[in-house]
């Protein structure tokens, strides 16, 4: 509950004070090396924080569907990663030195600090379902922490990379646990039994 009333209020305050910004499908955000000077709050659609490797492998850090996007970049001299839309986003764009001075307004900042609390909760979590050894039970240990896996927000294959295997190993995992009784498939969300 003090999520989504967090998450209102930073919105409901961007609502007023932020400029709202359509993002096409794999239009760059911004990219690595230039210096902050907006924050992008995340609405609608996915925008990624990305990586090259040497290799030239692209390494996606993060995914956002709802919230800040590289919030340590925030107070940073200069983005670590490339920041891409997955697929068409809406976003709010608030001039840095803005948001820097809503962070001296309590509401604003109270709600800010729940927000990167949740934040960093979810972030533990996936560190802890990353080092999972077997695909079940990284599918398992989502689904106990988010109860519930919706189709309509990510695709299977997206929700593959989240979870740190191909999209052919998670239908396989997917259809034997299935099979097994351990979870329930419907077209729009995927639970636990």
């Amino acid at each position: 509950m003090l999520q989504r009333l967090s998450l209102t209020e930073i919105e409901t305050w961007l609502a007023r004070h932020a400029e709202s910004r359509a993002i096409a499908k794999d239009a760059r955000v911004f990219a690595s090396g230039e210096k902050p000077a907006s924050l992008f709050w995340v609405t609608a659609g996915e925008l990624q924080l990305v990586r090259h490797t040497p290799q030239g492998e692209r390494v996606i850090l993060q995914r956002c569907s709802r919230g800040a996007l590289a919030e340590a970049s925030l107070f940073s001299d200069r983005y670590h990663c490339d920041g891409e839309a997955a697929v068409d986003s809406l976003a709010w764009v608030l001039p840095l030195a803005d948001f820097h001075a809503a962070l001296s307004e309590a509401d604003f900042s109270r709600a800010y600090t729940m927000w990167l609390s949740h934040t960093i909760r979810g972030l533990r979590g996936q560190c802890e379902r990353l080092s999972l050894p077997r695909a079940e039970d990284r599918v398992l240990h989502y689904l106990r922490e988010h109860g519930r896996f919706a189709r309509e927000g990510c695709s299977l294959k997206n929700w593959a990379g989240a979870l740190g295997m191909t999209h052919e190993h998670l239908y396989r995992t997917l259809s034997t646990l299935h099979r097994q009784g351990r979870i329930r498939r419907t077209e729009r969300a995927i639970t636990l039994v």
